[in-house]
């Protein structure tokens, strides 16, 4: 009973610590994409929804495949978290985009993140 007691921690450790920071993300097909004929450290930009990421090929944490991962942590844009400093979540914002003011709410979005002006018409399912 002990050895299969055993068995079972020494298989669960690896899992345990590969999850320790919560669950990995496969990167988007994207990133693999764009750094496919690149090297580790060069300069890569990719394509998501409609905008466009810069960033620097980097091993995937999951394999020893390259990624470009962007030059700044995905997130709500600087003007967005701007907008929204010393007010509350809930209050109203507007935030400058391509020359037009845009209306929102300031929201902490996914995990509880920054305070940032989320666009009235945002949508998650685009």
């Amino acid at each position: 009973m002990k050895l299969v007691l055993g068995s079972l921690i020494a298989l669960a450790l690896p899992f345990a610590a590969a999850y320790a920071d919560g669950p990995r993300h496969r990167p988007p097909q994207a990133a693999f994409d764009a750094c496919a004929k690149a090297k580790a450290g060069d300069a890569c930009s990719m394509k998501l929804r409609d905008h466009t990421l810069e960033g620097v090929c980097r091993p995937a944490h999951e394999s020893s495949a390259l990624v470009c991962r962007p030059d700044r942590p995905m997130g709500p844009p600087p003007a967005a978290i701007e907008a929204c400093n010393g007010r509350a979540e809930g209050d109203a914002c507007s935030v400058a985009h391509d020359g037009h003011d845009i209306a929102g709410t300031c929201t902490h979005g996914h995990a509880n993140g920054p305070l940032a002006c989320r666009p009235s018409h945002w949508r998650h399912d685009k």
